[in-house]
Parts: structure tokens; C-alpha cells; sequence
């Protein structure tokens, strides 16, 4: 036993001083003056190394690095004996030699792991990034492979050290993408070239997954190149590239598909359809092992490019192979959750939890996933709970993968936090909890947002954190004690808004505070940023002492959790009247959450008329004590007003499909006040097949929504009943219509506006023929739970769930 210590000591000492003995020969090499001795000292320096590593730098990364650190001396020596086109030459062999036996022991080991031995020297490794990036040169991507061993080493340090230092495409030599891609198209199906365009394909993935370098790879063509080689694989005629080469291009295209613009134009390629019609080759000629690799990339890839508008359809559901893959990665997180390093079929699991992000805009999604998988919120726990550990330590080697992991872990489980049903597995798990409590206040858990490959959606940590607490503590509790207000003055309007519209926002608090007093977010913070953490208890103390709410719609707010916090708990929790008002020009109709929770309420435009008129309306509004009305009746000929949703998945919601069901909750109303205008509903009771056609064609409903729906109603009244289920059951009665509109039609979605149309002459008709529909509403308002609970049942029978 002490002869083996010894023994190791000895090793250890050794390799050491071979290490120095090559450093130095290295040293004194680069300021040879003599071209005489090129070839000796290199092929000293070759035995020197195989000494010194004889089995890679596996076990020795500082080596590594340090030979990095000084490899660009005599990278100009290697390019002078190279461009000599005699192979015979002494110090040409003793130099390919060299390189060779330099790239065979950079393959055991991890460029970024050695690395990120000096990530706390961001200058020194800019240094070295923007030095080995200055050594390409566009000669050596010749026909020739005289300098594909050089090429092998320079490209993974210029690659690997990018990530870890901020990169724009300023430090990116002019025409070096373009010269690479000229030259992978001429040699990507080369084998003995393979290890070179290996190198290349990884830089480009690299670079691809960088937001700030992706506009640079669109332009110099990149992506159409990656098609191009999955389209020209299919032929017979032509070699068949590798499993390396294949999974290089996906993997390019999959990080591509990370951002907004990638996937712009990924999808004007038709990349999905590419992917597809690639599946048989690469499973015939690639092992079980490599084709599920390679499918399950796809499978990514085919989320990732999914529109996020098309993601918070409903309809996404009906769409087999989506729930096939989001089955797959679930099950793929779970298993390199399990895994010792994270990994599962080759993928870290970072990069299925950064898909999961995407899906989880739709909460329909995110039930799916999660009630048909009963391990996944254990798992999302467990997995955020030991990153937090890992990114606690300072020296974690993985810092940018392990920073997006713990960032995305955080802002999943912020998504579910926003579902009451799941909140009892938050509570049930203490060391979550506490975990996620020292993430709003802990400074030792070191997190950076230095790695641009961090996706551009997800919130801060401290935010995504606050976040989660604030929704378990709001959504499942009664309103919090108004605070004393002795000193202060109740506002009567609160404004709640999304960064983006920061500018109409102050406008309107501008004009609207000569009218009601005005509470909004930055003038309480003395100018600081709007919706700031520290913000949240002032926020929540505004809303609880508010009248109205004042919503600002827009794409960004929706799209915004902080802002979805903000809303949840003044309509859920509160119970706040809410007055959403939209800025002028915008176009974006509400939907999803926001939709579900705006439905039915008057709003303003202040793109249709003056604004000092719409500030005056806005006022009249929120200086009323009435309930606000349901949507208003346009002008005749004119498009209505309201922006429907896009429902989502409730269990506090049910659905009413079949007319004894609608017939039936008609016998629960109270005894109608009987008034002389009350002979109107027998006038409808009247109504013929050609008088119901003739209302659908007078009120301009859309000729597919006719077809839908026209032939269902038998008289003027069930009309008036369906109306009044229609308020009540909004949400689900839209999913219904809507998931069968996109049957009957062939996948063709129903228009918002369309149907809006349809909901507003309903209505309308409904106030003008019966008298006592605001009686009816309000017992239905208090009755409401009771119905629900009755007919839970129909849920079930859903067909999109």
C-alpha cells in the first residue's frame, strides 16, 4: 500500500515536471529565430507531451490550459511549415505528427471544462478568445487536409470560451461564417474530414445557441445549409453522412429554435416538414441507440418551433404528435433527473426543462403534463432543490448550464404555482419551501445571467421565487387586513400595466389624475423601474385599497407572469371590478388567462376616438358604483369590441354540451317577475327554422358559425336559454365550439371576432326579449357552485382533454 502511494507521488511529480519541461521547450520555440531547428525542437516537444499526458489531459486540466495559453505563439510557426506543400520535409511530417497527438489528448477531456478553470478571469479568457479567433485564416479551408489538425485545435477553444464571456458579433472576423459554411458544403460527407467538420459544426452550434450571435448565423445562411443537408441526405445516389455529422445538424437547428428569429426561419424553410421526411433514413442507417437520440432532438425541435401564439391554443391538443412529445419529455426529464450527470439519451436535462418552459404557456398543456405524470412536480422540486445546492458553490464547473437550469426550474414551477389544485404539493414539501424562501433573500446562491444562452422570457431568480410565494399565499387565502388608512388616501383607481407600454401608461395617469386619484406603481418608487421586486407588498396594499383596476392589454402584458400575479389576485382573490382600456394602435386581441378573466367586461379603446374623450369615459367608469356591464352593443355594420379568449382548463368550470342539459338548468331559475313586456318571449317561442336563419343573417354572423350552430336551435327561446348558459359557462362553451369548429372545418380555426359577433347579437337579444335577464344573472351568480358541482360529470366527456 505504501509502495503504491509512493508510487502515485512519483507519477504525480513526474507528470509535473514534464509539464514545465514542455511549457518551457514550447516557450523557447515561439522565439526561435532559426528555421533550421523547427523540426527538432517539434518533434522534441512530441515526445515531451506523450510523456507528460500519456493518457490525455483527462487527468491533468491545468496542463491543459496552460497549454492553451501559450499554443497561439507558435501557431504562426505551424502555418509557415504547413503552407509548405513538401510532405517530405522534416518539420512538415514533425509538425502534423505533433498535432495530431495534441487533438488525440484534447478528445479526453472537455475544451469548456478546462476552461472554466479561469471563469473568474473573464479578461484573461477574453484574451484568449479574441487571440485564437484572430489565428483563423480562410487558407486553411482548402481542398488540402494539411491543416485540419491545427483547425481541430484552434476552433473548440475560440467555441468553449465564448460561453463563458459575453460575445457580439463585432468580435467575429467579417466573412469567417461564410467561408466555413463554403467550406462544410463541399466536405461534410467526407470521412477522413470528419473530425475537422466536426469542430466546425460545434462552433456553429456554440454560436447558435447565443441570442446576440443568431442574427449573424441567419445572415450568412447557416440554417438553409442545415436543411439543405437533411433534404440531400434522402437521395440514394449520394454517400450517406454519419450519425456525427446528423446529429451536429439538428442540434444546430434545435439551438436555432431556441429564439423568436430562428424559429421565423426555420418554419419559412418548412423545417418541420424536412425532419419528417428524414426519419426513415436516419433510422435505417443509424443504430436503436442513435435513431432515439436523434428523434427525440426532433421531437424538440418540433416544440420549439411551434408559434407561441399556436402553443396557447387550445387546439394544440388535438394535435397527436405534440402530445406524443411532450409525453416523451416529460418522461425524458424524469429519467436524466434520475441520472447521475443529468443526462438522458445525450441531453442534458436543461435542455428539456428549457422546452418545458415554452409549452408551459399553455396551461392546458401544463395540467396534461402534469396529471398525466404524477412524478413531475416531485421531480421539478428535487432537481430545483439540488441546484440551488450546486450554484451555492462558487467553483460548480458547469456554471452557465447550471445557472439556466436553476433559472428555468424556478420559472416552471412560478407556471404551476399559478394553479390553487397544485398548491398542496407546494406546502406538503418543506425543504421546497424553505428552499424557495432563501431564494428572495439569500446572496450565496451564485447566479449569473453572464451566459447569453440564457432564454430572453424567463424572469430573474429573485422574481420567479417571490413570485411562487406570492401565489401560494394569495390564491389560497381571503383577502389580506386592509392596512390602516387613517393617514392615507384611498385610491380609487389602480393601474396595472406591462413594461412595454410604460410610455401611454404615463400619459394616461397624467390626464386621468385631474379627474380620480391615481395609484400607479412608479410614482410610489420614486421613479425607479416599474414592477420591481422590492414593489410586490406595495403593489398588493394598492390593490386591496383600490375601487377599480385598470388593466393596460397588450401581447406583453399577457405574455408577462409578474403581470398575471398582478391580475390573479386583484379578480381571483379580490374579487376587484376590472376596467381593461387599450392603447391606441394596438392590435392584440386578449386571450388565455387573460381572456378568461377580461370576458365579458366593458372596455375602452382609446385608438377609436379622442383621447381626452376616452380619459373622461375611463373616469365616468371607475367613478360608479355599478357592476361593470357585459359587452356592449356595437353600432350596426360595425366589428364588435370585445377580444374573446382562448378558454383554458379549469376544474372550476364545467361545460354543458347537449341541450337536456341546457333545458334542464333552466328549471333551477326562480319564478319569473311577469310584466307586460314578458308576451315578448312567446313572440320568439313563434319562431320558425327560416325566422332563426333570418336573425343569424341580420346580425351578420359568420356563414360557418350559421352552419354550426343554426339548425340546433328549434324557436326563438332556445336562443334566449342558450344565451343566458353561454354567460355562464363562457369559457368551456368557447373550447367546445371551438375545438368542433377546427373538426368540422379541417383544421381551420375559428376567428375570436367571429364568434364575438355571434356572443353579441345573443345577448343583445336577450336584453331586448327578456325582461328579467339581470334577475336571472344574479341568482345564477350566487347558485353558480351549486350548478358546477352538479355537473362536474360533463367534464370528463371532453373530447380535446
Amino acid at each position: 500500500m505504501a509502495y503504491t502511494k509512493m508510487s502515485g507521488d512519483l507519477n504525480s511529480m513526474q507528470n509535473t515536471s514534464g509539464s514545465d519541461e514542455f511549457i518551457d521547450t514550447l516557450k523557447s520555440l515561439s522565439v526561435s529565430q532559426s528555421l533550421d531547428t523547427h523540426g527538432d525542437v517539434i518533434e522534441q516537444l512530441h515526445i515531451q507531451l506523450k510523456r507528460a499526458v500519456p493518457n490525455g489531459f483527462k487527468e491533468n486540466k491545468a496542463f491543459a490550459f496552460t497549454i492553451i495559453d501559450n499554443l497561439y505563439r507558435i501557431v504562426p510557426i505551424f502555418d509557415r511549415i504547413l503552407s509548405n506543400n513538401n510532405e517530405n520535409d522534416n518539420d512538415f511530417i514533425q509538425t502534423k505528427k505533433f498535432l495530431a497527438t495534441l487533438v488525440d489528448s484534447f478528445s479526453s477531456v472537455c475544451f469548456f471544462e478546462v476552461l472554466s478553470l479561469f471563469r473568474d478571469n473573464l479578461s484573461h479568457l477574453k484574451t484568449i478568445f479574441q487571440t485564437y479567433i484572430s489565428l483563423f485564416k480562410e487558407t486553411y479551408f482548402i481542398e488540402n487536409d494539411k491543416y485540419d489538425y491545427l483547425i481541430t485545435c484552434i476552433v473548440p477553444v475560440v467555441g468553449f470560451s465564448s460561453i463563458l464571456i459575453p460575445t457580439t458579433e463585432d468580435e467575429i472576423p467579417e466573412g469567417l461564417l461564410s467561408y466555413l459554411l463554403t467550406f462544410v458544403k463541399s466536405y461534410w460527407k467526407c470521412q477522413h474530414r470528419e473530425l475537422v467538420i466536426k469542430a466546425v459544426f460545434g462552433l456553429i452550434k456554440i454560436f447558435s445557441k447565443q441570442p446576440t450571435l443568431v442574427p449573424l448565423i441567419i445572415r450568412t445562411g447557416w440554417p438553409q445549409a442545415c436543411i439543405q443537408f437533411l433534404t440531400e441526405s434522402h437521395t440514394e445516389k449520394d454517400p450517406q453522412s454519419s450519425y456525427t455529422i446528423d446529429y451536429y445538424i439538428c442540434l444546430i437547428i434545435q439551438k436555432l429554435a431556441r429564439h423568436p428569429n430562428g424559429v421565423q426561419v426555420l418554419n419559412q424553410l418548412n423545417c418541420i416538414k424536412v425532419l419528417e421526411e428524414s426519419k426513415e433514413r436516419m433510422k435505417k442507417n443509424h443504430t436503436e441507440l442513435q435513431y432515439k437520440c436523434l428523434h427525440f432532438l426532433q421531437c424538440m425541435i418540433y416544440v420549439l418551433l411551434t408559434e407561441a401564439d399556436n402553443i396557447k391554443h387550445t387546439t394544440m391538443l388535438c394535435d397527436n404528435q405534440m402530445c406524443q412529445t411532450l409525453k416523451d419529455l416529460v418522461t425524458h426529464t424524469i429519467e436524466a433527473a434520475n441520472n447521475e450527470y443529468l443526462f438522458h439519451h445525450c441531453f442534458h436535462v436543461s435542455e428539456m426543462l428549457t422546452v418545458l418552459c415554452k409549452v408551459f404557456l399553455n396551461d392546458d398543456v401544463l395540467t396534461k403534463c402534469m396529471n398525466e405524470n404524477n412524478q413531475l412536480f416531485d421531480c421539478l422540486s428535487q432537481l430545483l432543490i439540488r441546484f440551488v445546492n450546486i450554484t451555492s458553490d462558487a467553483n460548480h464547473i458547469h456554471q452557465p448550464t447550471d445557472n439556466e437550469t436553476l433559472l428555468t426550474l424556478t420559472n416552471l414551477l412560478w407556471s404551476i404555482s399559478f394553479h390553487q389544485c397544485y398548491h398542496d404539493k407546494f406546502q406538503a414539501n418543506s425543504i421546497l419551501m424553505h428552499t424557495i424562501t432563501n431564494l428572495t433573500t439569500s446572496s450565496s446562491v451564485n447566479v449569473s445571467r453572464q451566459t447569453m444562452s440564457i432564454p430572453r422570457d424567463l424572469i430573474s431568480l429573485k422574481k420567479a421565487a417571490e413570485g411562487i410565494l406570492w401565489n401560494l399565499k394569495s390564491l389560497s387565502s381571503s383577502p389580506r387586513p386592509t392596512l390602516n388608512q387613517q393617514t392615507e388616501q384611498r385610491p380609487l383607481v389602480m393601474i396595472s400595466y406591462s413594461h412595454s407600454d410604460t410610455a401611454f401608461c404615463r400619459e394616461l395617469v397624467e390626464n386621468l389624475s385631474a379627474h380620480v386619484p391615481v395609484w400607479v406603481d412608479y410614482k410610489q418608487a420614486r421613479d425607479a423601474v416599474a414592477h420591481s421586486d422590492d414593489l410586490w407588498e406595495e403593489i398588493a396594499r394598492a390593490m386591496e385599497m383600490a375601487s377599480v383596476i385598470v388593466l393596460i392589454i397588450s401581447k406583453e402584458y399577457y405574455d408577462s407572469k409578474s403581470c398575471r400575479q398582478e391580475l390573479s389576485y386583484a379578480s381571483d382573490t379580490l374579487k376587484k371590478r376590472i376596467v381593461p382600456i387599450y392603447a391606441p394602435n394596438q392590435l392584440y386581441r386578449a386571450s388565455g388567462w387573460l381572456g378568461i378573466r377580461i370576458a365579458g367586461q366593458k372596455y375602452i379603446h382609446f385608438g377609436r376616438k379622442p383621447f381626452d374623450d376616452a380619459v373622461k369615459e375611463l373616469a365616468s367608469m371607475v367613478d360608479t358604483d355599478q357592476k361593470p356591464l357585459v359587452i356592449s352593443s356595437p353600432p350596426q355594420h360595425s366589428q364588435p369590441q370585445l377580444p374573446p379568449p382562448t378558454p383554458l382548463c379549469s376544474s372550476q368550470s364545467v361545460p354543458c354540451s347537449s341541450r337536456s342539459a341546457l333545458c334542464s338548468s333552466s328549471k333551477t331559475m326562480p319564478n319569473k317577475i311577469i310584466t307586460k313586456e314578458e308576451n315578448k318571449l312567446m313572440i320568439l317561442n313563434d319562431w320558425t327554422a327560416k325566422d332563426i336563419r333570418k336573425w343569424f343573417d341580420e346580425n351578420h354572423v359568420h356563414a360557418n358559425l350559421i352552419t354550426l350552430y343554426a339548425d340546433q336551435f328549434q324557436n326563438g327561446t332556445s336562443l334566449i336559454i342558450y344565451a343566458r348558459h353561454l354567460k355562464l359557462f363562457y369559457r368551456y362553451e368557447y373550447i367546445r365550439i371551438f375545438t368542433k369548429y377546427y373538426k368540422l372545418f379541417h383544421g381551420k380555426r375559428l376567428d375570436t371576432f367571429d364568434f364575438v359577433t355571434f356572443v353579441d347579437a345573443l345577448y343583445r337579444l336577450r336584453n331586448e326579449y327578456d325582461p328579467n335577464s339581470n334577475i336571472e344573472d344574479n341568482y345564477e351568480k350566487h347558485s353558480e357552485h351549486q350548478l358546477l358541482r352538479k355537473m362536474k360529470g360533463a367534464n370528463e366527456g371532453l373530447t380535446w382533454l
